[in-house]
């Protein structure tokens, strides 16, 4: 399991989301550590709990500022955020329930997820932003 390196390449350009972006990728980082150490579940837990609240706010966040600035792919993007919240809140559950471990596949599952979205649907939507400001 391999932490995020954040570098330059995840900067889209909007500092508020920028800045967003950083504190997502330390969480993930953090989780993945403790994951890699054999922390206990209870650690893990409070962690993963940070991690999906955290990701929650940050979505309804470039969610207002897409509707701020009129973002003609805002439905595309929301859904995005409303399919990853979906199957992180059911990870949440399952795992305080003790039916799913954080394994290497749930990690690579959201790491995945966090650069794909950061460079990919994140910079289109910053391209826009940038433009409108």
């Amino acid at each position: 399991m391999e932490p995020v390196e954040w570098n330059s390449s995840f900067l889209i350009g909007f500092q508020e989301v920028d800045d967003d972006h950083q504190v997502l990728v330390r969480m993930f980082n953090t989780l993945v550590t403790n994951v890699s150490k054999g922390t206990s579940h209870e650690i893990i837990g409070q962690i993963l709990n940070e991690l999906v609240s955290y990701t929650a706010w940050h979505f309804r966040h470039e969610e207002r500022l897409m509707q701020t600035y009129r973002y003609p792919g805002f439905m595309a993007h929301k859904k995005e955020h409303n399919d990853l919240v979906e199957q992180t809140v059911e990870l949440q559950t399952k795992f305080h329930a003790g039916q799913q471990t954080i394994n290497e596949q749930v990690i690579n599952f959201l790491k995945e997820w966090l650069v794909h979205h950061i460079l990919g649907t994140d910079k289109e939507m910053a391209d826009f932003l940038m433009k409108k400001q």
